[in-house]
């Protein structure tokens, strides 16, 4: 008998043990929030793109604005008003304006109105029901700040320094977008002379060969003039086929600081290298470096940020100070069997913040250390926005100095294949004497066009750091 019951009670046991194990499987992920993991570590996770946000549909380039040429400042025009990062920025000062109209609320009373509506019944202990009642009973309070040793306007002027630091920003995107265009544009001007460069080197190339093979049909030339021709040949081919597909790249590259798709065809003018060079500055460095002061919007919005950091060191230490309020309600009852009545109150509240587990303190300390940290900050961006504009105000002026030079080069370097392919026509130069010359001549067309695109990309950059334009942006 006792063995019997040892046997059921064990029974009992292993099924309890069995019915809390399996409790504890339920239990242990209710909402089956691991039902889409991957099973094991080093699985990729499936994901659920079908539950994200759509994609944004790609701006469209219609047909007859991908015929017209496009100057410079039409394409910084249309970037403006159509890249996603001056949408982006603009609805950001959108919201800070937004969030400083929460901080003024603060300066105003708040009303609320509400009602309740209940069906009470009781039952005395002695068993007697009490009729069942109806009631409904709308109330109005309100309550107003009278004093809190500024610390509204604390949050108010924070608010107010928030919108300054994103208008600043927004004109720091505006900037941005403007010096991407710019860059993008005169690179891709860049490559397609440089590609119309390489195609000259391969037609120059193309006649030394002529001028082997006749020379060598002759018995004037040796046949390791041909090699040397058709290698010479062969390598501007290469070139100019790599360069194509820069140009490419660049054009893709302009078509996306547009914040257009990269296979969106923009046809803007050539860039000759006969071009002239930007024009000299009238102003100097060091005006640059002043109006950059009040120009300079990142320089601003740094200065915004220590406004923002210091009226957040007034919020923090008003946080800890008494604050007096006034409230009041009235309420009016319906009660089923009974007449209506109403209920009003007026009070004054006085808050005082005795001891907050130096929470406060602790407050104080770390907004007076962020206060200091974005002063040091805006004595950074500072120093950094001088050296920019030291470094590319010179940078351009070297691109200036250079540019006479590269292009007298060119010049020289045109003359002297001429004279040297004419040598080798009638015997008087060796094939290694043209292709040098037509290598001095390739090198200074590269010479000339990178100067003269890296003097307006320079440019840019210098009205970048300024804040403001200081000089022509297109040749």
């Amino acid at each position: 008998m006792a063995m019997r019951w040892q046997w059921i009670f064990s029974g009992l046991f292993l099924l309890s043990g069995a019915a809390q194990a399996g409790i504890g499987v339920v239990f242990d992920d209710p909402f089956s929030t691991d039902s889409g993991l991957p099973q094991h570590p080093g699985q990729t996770w499936k994901g659920v793109a079908q539950q994200l946000p759509a994609l944004p549909t790609s701006p469209t380039w219609p047909a007859a604005l991908a015929a017209k040429t496009w100057t410079l400042p039409e394409l910084t025009a249309w970037a403006l008003a159509h890249n996603p990062q001056t949408a982006s920025a603009w609805e950001a000062l959108r919201a800070q304006a937004a969030a400083l109209g929460v901080a003024e609320s603060a300066w105003l009373p708040t009303v609320t109105f509400s009602t309740s509506a209940a069906r009470r019944q009781a039952v005395s202990t002695a068993g007697f029901s009490v009729p069942a009642r109806n009631s409904t009973m709308p109330s109005l309070s309100l309550s107003y700040t009278l004093w809190d040793f500024g610390l509204r306007a604390a949050k108010t002027d924070a608010a107010r320094a928030q919108e300054w630091v994103a208008g600043y920003t927004q004109n720091q995107t505006l900037q941005t977008v403007i010096f991407d265009v710019t860059q993008a544009y005169y690179q891709l001007l860049g490559g397609q002379a440089l590609l119309a460069a390489d195609a000259k080197t391969v037609a120059e190339n193309q006649k030394a060969l002529e001028a082997a093979e006749v020379l060598h049909q002759a018995g004037q030339a040796t046949i390791g003039d041909l090699y040397q021709a058709r290698a010479s040949l062969a390598t501007a081919q290469s070139t100019y086929a790599a360069q194509e597909q820069t140009v490419r790249s660049a054009e893709g590259s302009l078509a996306s600081s547009l914040g257009l798709p990269p296979d969106s065809v923009i046809q803007i003018s050539p860039l000759s290298p006969d071009s002239p060079p930007p024009s000299a500055l009238s102003a100097g460095v060091e005006a640059l470096m002043h109006a950059a002061e009040t120009a300079n919007p990142a320089l601003q919005q740094a200065r915004a940020q220590v406004a923002v950091a210091r009226a957040n060191v007034r919020s923090a230490q008003a946080q800890g100070l008494p604050s007096l309020g006034v409230t009041g309600s009235y309420g009016y009852q319906f009660q089923g069997g009974f007449q209506p009545g109403d209920t009003w109150s007026v009070g004054l509240t006085l808050t005082v913040p005795l001891f907050t587990g130096f929470n406060n303190h602790y407050a104080v300390r770390e907004a007076e250390a962020t206060a200091r940290q974005d002063a040091d900050t805006l004595a950074a961006t500072r120093n950094s926005t001088m050296a920019s504009i030291w470094q590319d105000y010179h940078g351009f002026q070297g691109d200036l100095a250079a540019y006479p030079g590269a292009s007298s080069s060119l010049a020289n370097a045109r003359k002297a294949l001429e004279v040297v392919l004419a040598q080798y026509k009638v015997g008087q130069a060796t094939i290694q004497d043209v292709l040098q010359a037509e290598s001095t001549l390739a090198q200074s067309r590269y010479t000339l066009i990178a100067n003269l695109v890296n003097s307006y990309v320079a440019l840019a950059q210098l009205s970048q750091a300024v804040g403001m334009p200081v000089g022509a942006t297109q040749p």
